[in-house]
């Protein structure tokens, strides 16, 4: 009986039909951060928040104290506009001491028919009307105003801010700036009441005047 001989290998063969070797493939890493990390990155969010902060508040103070200086300007133009057409400038309506001179403002310069008139900016007014009590500043306080040219020795009037006490008599032209004539402010920034003293005295009001300092 004959044995028939095993084929012998084809080393080609075998080196087409044998299995790739994979390379090892290496451990995985977390791509999560690690505490280490946000902290790091929440600290540099906190600093660069501390720096721009006060930055930005500056901005945004600035920016308001340069639009009640416009809006002082308006309204002292439209008061001498109305005191152009009315030969008088709206009074300050003394009543029981307390100086109305922001309601008046509102109601006076709601006045038609003046030359003039009206005697505000368009964005001061709704359908022809003046659309609020009261003429505010950019920090929501009331505008401060004296009708000077009226003012008789030893009046006694308070400002026209709500709550704010100060009492001051009027003996004469030393007392009041623009005497003969009118004078409005803001409380400015600080939204107190520095009788229209401005940074040159250490204060912040906003005014149609400058004080020498009282």
């Amino acid at each position: 009986m004959l044995v028939r001989a095993a084929p012998c290998p084809d080393p080609a063969l075998e080196a087409r039909t044998a299995m790739p070797r994979l390379a090892p493939t290496p451990p995985l890493r977390s791509s999560a951060f690690t505490l280490v990390e946000v902290l790091v990155v929440m600290g540099i969010l906190v600093l660069l928040l501390a720096i721009l902060f006060p930055a930005v508040a500056a901005i945004r103070r600035n920016q308001k104290i340069e639009r009640t200086k416009a809006t002082v300007e308006a309204i002292a133009s439209g008061i001498q506009a109305y005191q152009n057409d009315w030969g008088v400038y709206p009074p300050c309506e003394f009543v029981a001491g307390v100086n109305r001179g922001n309601r008046s403002l509102v109601a006076l310069l709601n006045v038609k028919g003046g030359r003039s008139a009206p005697y505000l900016p368009s964005a001061f007014y709704e359908d022809g009307e003046i659309d609020r009590p009261l003429l505010l500043d950019e920090w929501d306080r009331p505008f401060i105003y004296f009708d000077t040219s009226a003012m008789k020795g030893a009046t006694v009037h308070t400002y026209d801010i709500p709550g704010d006490p100060n009492v001051r008599p009027a003996k004469g032209t030393a007392d009041y700036c623009n005497f003969g004539r009118f004078q409005i402010w803001s409380a400015g920034p600080n939204e107190r009441n520095d009788h229209g003293r401005g940074t040159a005295q250490g204060a912040d009001d906003i005014a149609n005047f400058v004080t020498s300092g009282q």
